[in-house]
């Protein structure tokens, strides 16, 4: 078997003539994956594999044929509803950080390991987060729709602009997501804490210029409150509106990660009320977000949960996805497996 998989991934033009090619059934949703991105999976599809599109709208009957077959699964932003005919299935692997879609617990009673992306949407997240704190900052969708439309604002809305330089960023998550944060946050030079119940080793608090700290403090203490956990139990709802009456009168929240991290008619009520200065979200609790008070906030920037989407994102996404998947057809273990 060993042989086999050698030969599967190193000799392609034999053993796509020779061998039984293992199929990776790509579940998705069509308005979230281009054109572009399904042609890319095709070109970087490794020799020995084949990869059979599964677009959400596909009728159930040939959905479940094609998942009664597949040695592995993609997905992106869908859940799984076939677990009863996915008998050969080695592996579940998702292209995004997220897995709340997914019933964790009976993928792995089915035996089926199910892995996240290994955080290629990292770098990507960090950044969309960093720019949400400075478009709330520098008020930029006022300046910028003002002199749209003619008016020269200047120097007027100065005593309530703000820059990050040291200022204490507090991060609740410090995974590979928030990790990324705290590295940019340290090049601009602000004060990062962070809260997790894994504390970081003494080597990634230095690199970083991190502190731990617990939930509490952090939310009392922080100027800027950024949220980067999974949608667990745990975090079901983990911003209420006791925590947002926690924080300073002049803090912002930010939240990039899922909206159900984040009571919204609680954060409505605290923005209206000026209990914290203002928020920058890219997720919510019902998406797509239809009528929603945050949509008619001055204090709120929101973005339609595209942080962790780029073109570099897809492409890093993609080689994980492969190599991951690679590994397991090689007799190896997953990497970034989610063991809850």
């Amino acid at each position: 078997m060993q042989l086999i998989n050698i030969l599967l991934h190193t000799l392609p033009g034999i053993c796509e003539e020779t061998c039984e090619m293992e199929k990776i059934v790509f579940l998705y949703k069509q308005a979230n994956v281009p054109d572009e991105i399904i042609e890319a999976i095709k070109l970087k599809t490794p020799a020995g594999f084949e990869v059979i599109f599964c677009e959400e709208k596909m009728s159930t009957e040939e959905r479940r044929k094609y998942v009664a077959i597949a040695d592995y699964f993609m997905l992106y932003t869908v859940g799984f509803d076939d677990l009863d005919v996915a008998k050969k299935a080695k592996l579940m692997q998702i292209l995004s950080a997220g897995y709340d879609r997914l019933n964790v617990k009976n993928l792995k009673s089915a035996g089926i390991p199910l892995a996240t992306n290994g955080g290629a949407n990292a770098p990507t997240v960090a950044e969309h987060t960093m720019m949400l704190i400075l478009a709330l900052y520098r008020k930029l969708p006022l300046h910028h729709i003002s002199l749209k439309n003619g008016e020269w604002l200047g120097h007027r809305e100065v005593l309530s602009l703000n820059e990050i330089r040291g200022k204490k960023v507090g991060i609740v998550g410090f995974g590979k997501i928030g990790r990324e944060v705290a590295q940019m946050a340290k090049g601009f030079r602000a004060e990062v804490v962070y809260s997790d119940p894994v504390r970081a080793s003494s080597q990634v608090e230095m690199e970083l210029g991190a502190t731990q700290v617990d939930f509490g403090e952090l939310i009392k203490t922080a100027d800027i409150v950024t949220i980067h956990t999974p949608l667990t139990s745990d975090s079901l709802g983990l911003i209420d509106a006791p925590i947002l009456a926690s924080m300073k009168d002049s803090a912002i929240l930010i939240n990039t990660s899922r909206g159900g991290a984040v009571v919204e008619k609680d954060l409505v009520a605290a923005l209206n009320k000026k209990i914290i200065a203002g928020a920058g979200l890219d997720v919510f609790e019902q998406e797509p977000l239809e009528d929603s008070p945050l949509r008619e906030l001055e204090n709120v920037i929101i973005t339609p949960h595209t942080a962790g989407s780029t073109i570099d994102t897809w492409w890093r996404r993609l080689d994980f996805a492969f190599e991951n998947i690679r590994r397991v057809s090689r007799g190896e273990k997953a990497l970034f497996v989610v063991d809850e």
